[in-house]
């Protein structure tokens, strides 16, 4: 495992930085922080471990909040933590926005760009499997990338069971979060009900799915490339040009949406985007809703979005 982080540090040229260590204090971060203990000095590295309490489990957070702060201390790190407001709405997706403005803001504070993440390939087949069943295009195949923007995760081809091992040879301790047994949330139950199921019918699932985010990847940058010579040829100014959007093939159109208002829709899915398209082709002058705060609209041949409470 030491080596596959010292390979990914080189493949992205990590060195002389201050490096900011999302920390929960489970196994996964436990044995990122240590591994990266055991290398900063090669690579001349200064580690900030970042514990963000996401204020649903108040005994167990006290907890792992003061295990974080000694294990900071015990590797030779700096330490920062966070507690989220008490009256934040408890989903997985409020908790996610609120733990990156969290990474937001301790690279501001500590002056980095450089934060790592202890996704481990469980997880990343969790993610594909999460996706699927909510419906994806072949972005949504990809899973989750090694690094995008300031995030980099180390450990994205080392499996769970890995690292359990290596915590047993190097006698980490580590805490358990007692809600990962909980399957009302929805990858707690992939990973306990639906992926044992995958192993019944073939024992190398994991090494098949691996094969298809490697395979989406790979196709993903052949459409990265066309979408990038398309979005030239269709927007000026942040706006897209009607007359030249519907003369493109429908598989273009949808593939030039999924990138233009995927991220944006409060649902992604196929149904979605070709409503959007619809909308386009038959349209001249007329908006619809992206999402709650959004319009797209399409005026004097200009598709172009606009807030709410910005009607013209």
């Amino acid at each position: 495992m030491i080596e596959e982080v010292k390979s990914f540090l080189d493949k992205y040229n990590i060195k002389n930085k201050r490096v900011i260590v999302g920390f929960s204090a489970g196994p996964d971060s436990t044995s990122m922080a240590f591994i990266l203990s055991r290398l900063a000095k090669e690579y001349n590295l200064e580690l900030v471990l970042a514990y963000f309490n996401h204020n649903w489990r108040p005994n167990e957070a006290k907890k792992e909040e003061e295990f974080s702060f000694d294990f900071a201390n015990k590797i030779n790190a700096l330490f920062y933590t966070k507690k989220a407001p008490k009256n934040s709405i408890k989903t997985e997706e409020i908790a996610r926005e609120l733990r990156y403005a969290f990474f937001e803001e301790v690279m501001d504070k500590y002056n980095s760009d450089v934060v790592f993440l202890a996704h481990n390939k469980n997880d990343n087949i969790e993610t594909l499997i999460y996706r699927i069943i909510k419906g994806t295009a072949i972005k949504g195949l990809c899973s989750i990338p090694e690094k995008r923007d300031n995030y980099y995760r180390p450990m994205l081809k080392i499996t769970k069971e890995q690292i359990l091992n290596f915590i047993d040879e190097n006698n980490l301790d580590y805490m358990i979060d007692s809600s990962n047994d909980d399957t009302k949330y929805k990858r707690n139950l992939i990973r306990k009900k639906i992926l044992p199921l995958f192993d019944e019918i073939n024992p190398n699932y994991m090494i098949n799915i691996e094969n298809l985010i490697k395979n989406a990847i790979s196709t993903r940058e052949i459409v990265d490339e066309e979408l990038k010579n398309l979005k030239a040829e269709l927007i000026e100014n942040e706006a897209i040009n009607r007359e030249k959007y519907i003369s493109k093939s429908k598989a273009l159109r949808y593939e030039f949406l999924n990138d233009f208002v995927g991220d944006k829709l409060k649902c992604h899915n196929y149904k979605n985007i070709k409503k959007i398209d619809d909308f386009i082709l038959n349209n001249k002058n007329s908006q619809i809703s992206i999402n709650k705060e959004l319009f797209l609209k399409i005026k004097r041949n200009k598709i172009f979005y606009i807030e709410c409470h910005g009607y013209d």
